[in-house]
């Protein structure tokens, strides 16, 4: 069938269906197709919508992720650091408490040995 054939093909199916549908069906599949073509550009419009459409949405968030890639090693060396860091002052916190238990022990050492030499 040729190109023409179809055409004239479907130009007589719609005449047909033009004159045996009542004109009630006809307005309401017109106001259906015009809701449709609504709805459709509504959906053209969240897609495609510059500042907040999906597409837009979809390459804001892969841009963030490769730059979380892109930074995953220099991430992953300064959590390295901060443990080093909590052992280091882990270490420094428990040195303290032996100094000042220590200080402490002589302070105390010092009165109890000069209150001795006071009450003989």
């Amino acid at each position: 069938m040729t190109q023409k054939e179809v055409l004239e093909t479907l130009l007589q199916e719609i005449k047909q269906i033009k004159t045996q549908m009542p004109n009630g069906e006809l307005k309401q599949m017109q106001k259906d197709l015009e809701e449709i073509k609504e709805d459709m550009s509504d959906m053209k419009y969240t897609l495609l919508n510059p500042e907040q459409g999906v597409i837009v949405n979809s390459n804001k968030n892969t841009e963030y992720r490769q730059e979380l890639q892109a930074n995953e090693k220099e991430f992953r060396d300064k959590l390295t650091e901060i443990d080093d860091l909590q052992r280091f002052k882990d270490g420094v916190t428990k040195a303290l408490w032996i100094i000042f238990t220590a200080i402490a022990a002589i302070i105390l050492r010092m009165l109890f040995v000069h209150s001795d030499k006071f009450n003989i």
